[in-house]
């Protein structure tokens, strides 16, 4: 199995009046996840299913993942802040697709990552990429095979 984790793009600060579910992505985030996901899709990733979680910079960075694989992207109230191992687990089983890309939060996704990789440390930036690959959604039975950050492909 091929999964791909993508932290969502550089977003918003929190500010008064708006919630943290509502914070958008910014230009920059946009741009940055563009770069990263064509370098991604350079390499070969065609994503079977797009999964995102349901708070707007996730679900805008989906949006950009869309154009970018021409697949388009769900949103999943799994995904959202406070994604577990075990959330990701309930995601592959529901599905047949492979590879599956999935947006989400930190510090979700580096606990996850290195949950299947390790027991590991990984940090996983805005717009950074990780690619896993596992026979079982379980600890320490996958392959961290690549780790993209925008800092490769994006100027400022």
């Amino acid at each position: 199995m091929n999964l791909y984790f993508l932290r969502h793009g550089d977003a918003e600060p929190t500010s008064a009046g708006t919630s943290d579910e509502a914070r958008c992505l910014t230009e920059r985030g946009k741009r940055e996840t563009a770069a990263v996901a064509q370098a991604a899709r350079s390499a070969g990733l065609r994503p079977e299913v797009i999964l995102t979680s349901p708070l707007r910079r996730a679900r805008e960075t989906g949006e950009v993942l869309q154009e970018v694989f021409g697949v388009p992207a769900h949103a999943d109230e799994r995904l959202g802040s406070g994604c577990h191992l075990g959330a990701i687990q309930d995601l592959v089983a529901a599905r047949a697709q492979d590879p599956i890309l999935l947006v989400g939060h930190e510090p979700d996704f580096s606990s996850i990552v290195g949950q299947l990789i390790g027991p590991a440390r990984v940090r996983m930036r805005t717009s950074g990429l990780a690619y896993v690959q596992t026979e079982r959604v379980e600890p320490g039975q996958g392959l961290l095979v690549w780790l993209l950050t925008p800092d490769f492909f994006a100027s400022e």
